[in-house]
């Protein structure tokens, strides 16, 4: 984890919040264009492409930041919320699942 992510972590689930990311995110360093919080608590960083189980990966929310540090930009959306780009350089689309 960065030393800044120490100081003050964006989100208020811990650093250590088990998040969903995809294999195109993690492995093949796609940029993340999809991010949900759903009705659950549980946070997806996806790339947002199709997607079959095995794309699959299971990290920590600080590795998220570690990866895309600009998802700090995201850690206030509430339960059941979503945020999407068109690519990298988008402004996010913020809706509800």
């Amino acid at each position: 984890m960065k030393k800044i992510m120490k100081k003050h972590f964006p989100f208020a689930d811990k650093p250590n919040t088990a998040c969903f990311t995809c294999s195109h995110v993690l492995e093949e360093h796609k940029p993340i264009l999809y991010v949900s919080h759903d009705d659950d608590g549980y946070w997806s960083f996806l790339c947002g492409g199709s997607h079959t189980e095995k794309d699959l990966r299971l990290v920590a929310l600080a590795e998220i930041l570690d990866i895309d540090g600009s998802m700090a930009d995201l850690a206030g959306l509430d339960y059941g919320q979503y945020a999407e780009a068109e690519d990298a350089q988008s402004n996010w689309v913020v809706g509800r699942e």
